[in-house]
This record gives C-alpha cells, structure tokens and sequence, in this order.
C-alpha cells in the first residue's frame, strides 16, 4: 500500500525463541521470550521484531485465550484474524512470491477487512475492535458477512466473557491511533463499545475531538497550550457524560490503572462542577480552588470538550498559569510580621495565595500591606 511498516513480524516453521535468542546474541540486544505461545521478541534500541513459531490455535470457549500447538504455516495463516493479515512473504529465493491463501491481496485492492470464518468474532471477540481499527486507519470497509457475525457475536453476549484488561489493551491501542475518535465514534455506532460496557453509548464528546482532529488547524489548540490530543482525552470523550457511579463501575470493569481511573473520576467531576465554574464574575481563585487537586489531563481534556468558550478558557489558564501563582511571603515572614503561629498562618498563606491570583495584590510590598489588615482584622 506504499504505507511504511511499523514493525517486523517473521513466522518460523519450527522453534522461534531459540532463533530468537540466537539473533539476539549476534546482535548484542535483548529478547523476551513468550513460552506459552511459542513466541519472542528481540529489543534493538529504537526497534523491535516479533519472531512467532507456525502454530494452530484453538479457542475453549468464547473470549477465551487459545491453546496453541506447533503447526504449518498454512495452520498458522488460518488463525489469523483478517485475510489482509493473513499473507507471508518467503525470506529465501531470488524472486518470492506471496503467500496468499485467503484472498488478502484481493481484499487490499477493493479495500476490505474480512474475517476468516464465521467464528472469528465468538472465538475473539477484541477482533471487533481491532477490524474498527483497521477500517478507519485504512479507509476501508468492514465486509458485510463480517459485520454480520460481528453483530451475531454481540446478540449472543460474548463480549461480555472478555476480561476487563484485554478489552483495556484494545483501548489503548486506539488510543495511540491518528483516527482514535472516528474508531471510537465508529465502536458506539456497531454497538461494541456498550457490550464492553452499557454506560458508554454517548460519543458527543468523541465526535468534538474527531472535528478537533480534522480541522486543518489543530494549531490552534498548540496556541492553546493544550498540545495535541492524547489518549487520556480519548478516555475523558469516553466517559464525560457518565455519573459517577458509573464512571467507578467503568473503572472496575476495564479494571483500570490508577493513572487512568483518575483521569475518568476527575473527569466526571470537572462537568458536575462546571456550573459554578462559568459565568461572567468568576474570580481566578475560585477556579483554582475548584481545580486543585484535580488531574492535570482531566482538566485538559476538559478544556477540549466543554463547548462553553469562556469557561474552557478558565481552563486553559489555570493549566497555564492561575495554578502556579504563589505569594512572595513565606510562612516565617509571617510570624515576623506577627502572624501567630499554627493553622492561622496556613489560613493567612491561602488567602494571600487567593488574592494574588485574582491580581488583588502585585509586589511584595503589597502583600505585607494584606497582611497586617489581615491581622488588624483578625484582633
């Protein structure tokens, strides 16, 4: 397709992680080894290359992980997910040709993602996504006997025997995708992403990311400070619109890491709280009181998604600024100035730090000047 390859897989008909410890000791780098699936990787640097034996899987159950045993490389096409990833290239002879036995070079010339056989989507159900993923990267189409099985799978609730992990890795990997909002959008609409689990079924925030990802300028969110999208915004798209019994119960199912399940608690936070967040008197020191706390990527993704301008610039200026004002004081200057010590000078700091952020106070002269009211107030 004239697409550079992001990596390098090679299937070997017999043992692949003795040649693979074999390569990775004339080339001085590392491997690791995946026994129970006959696997390995060898690390160079910047690289990587998987290097797989010829094996036959076979799934138990639905969404189980399979059982592997060695075979053919014919058994090894077979168990592929898609006919577009079921082709191989022999490394021997002056002028190889490709191996082709599901008609994959057919499907790339009328831009297809096809299954293997009608069981593909119960013996696997994460293929789901990956055939979305493949879809959107490529502008392809899913083939209509595949979307077929893909809705038979779902009708039969076989998503559902996919652990929370497996389905958090497929995530992820949208996540890092150019497209990852038309995939996800795309997810909602084929009715995976709600068998993953009922409460994400609402894709406005996905679809003002995807408008986000297509202007010709996303400069303009660089001139932001937001910097371009990432997948915590896709995972903040993902659940704005939850409650918060439902975003924990998110969490819970895709058994989330703590970096993530913050991002979507926060999340779910920044809109319950935005309605004391906007209107035309809110002072910087509200915000910032509001805010503290809360997830730096959570509120940046926030500031993508809410549509209310000046409140997403509230946002962005906290991130960029209201968050790291601090008084010139310190707490010993202070009790010199004949604050007593204890809670009343943490109490004196805060609205010191409150009223330099609303631009009350300037110099440090100025906040000496706050002070002593304070004091005089106080007695």
């Amino acid at each position: 397709m004239g697409i550079p390859s992001k990596d390098l897989d090679f299937v070997v008909l017999g043992d692949a992680p003795t040649l693979a410890a074999d390569l990775a000791h004339e080339l001085g780098c590392g491997v690791t080894v995946h026994p129970r699936f006959g696997t390995a990787t060898v690390e160079m640097e910047d690289d990587r290359v998987d290097v797989v034996t010829a094996r036959k899987e076979t799934y138990p159950y639905p969404g189980s992980l399979p059982q592997v045993t060695a075979g053919s490389l014919d058994d090894d096409l077979a168990r592929r997910d898609f006919a577009i990833n079921a082709m191989a290239l022999p490394l021997a002879g002056d002028s190889p040709e490709v191996i082709d036995p599901h008609g994959g070079i057919h499907d790339l010339r009328i831009k297809l993602v096809r299954t293997l056989h009608p069981g593909s989507f119960v013996d696997d159900p994460t293929r789901m996504l990956r055939a979305i993923r493949y879809e959107q990267r490529l502008g392809f189409q899913i083939a209509e006997s595949s979307l077929s099985e893909l809705q038979r799978s779902l009708g039969e609730g076989h998503a559902s025997a996919v652990t929370g992990d497996r389905w958090r890795q497929e995530l992820q990997k949208i996540f890092e995708e150019d497209w990852a909002a038309d995939m996800l959008l795309r997810s909602i609409e084929l009715g995976v992403l709600t068998a993953v689990h009922p409460a994400l079924s609402d894709g406005q925030g996905l679809a003002r990311l995807a408008g986000l990802a297509g202007q010709a300028g996303e400069n303009d969110l660089e001139l932001q400070g937001l910097g371009p999208l990432g997948a915590m915004d896709y995972l903040a798209a993902l659940v704005a619109s939850l409650k918060p019994g439902d975003g924990d119960s998110v969490k819970r199912r895709l058994n989330l890491p703590a970096a993530w399940a913050r991002v979507v608690r926060d999340t779910i936070a920044l809109r319950e709280l935005a309605p004391a967040l906007s209107g035309p008197s809110v002072r910087p020191s509200v915000v910032c009181q509001a805010l503290d706390g809360l997830d730096p990527d959570a509120i940046t993704a926030s500031a993508r998604l809410f549509r209310d301008s000046q409140l997403a610039g509230r946002l962005r200026s906290y991130l960029a600024e209201w968050r790291l004002i601090t008084p010139e004081l310190t707490g010993d200057d202070l009790m010199a100035i004949g604050v007593t010590a204890g809670p009343d000078v943490g109490q004196v700091l805060r609205e010191l730090n409150s009223a330099k952020q609303d631009g009350l106070v300037n110099s440090e002269d100025e906040e000496r000047a706050l002070v002593n009211k304070i004091i005089s107030r106080g007695s």
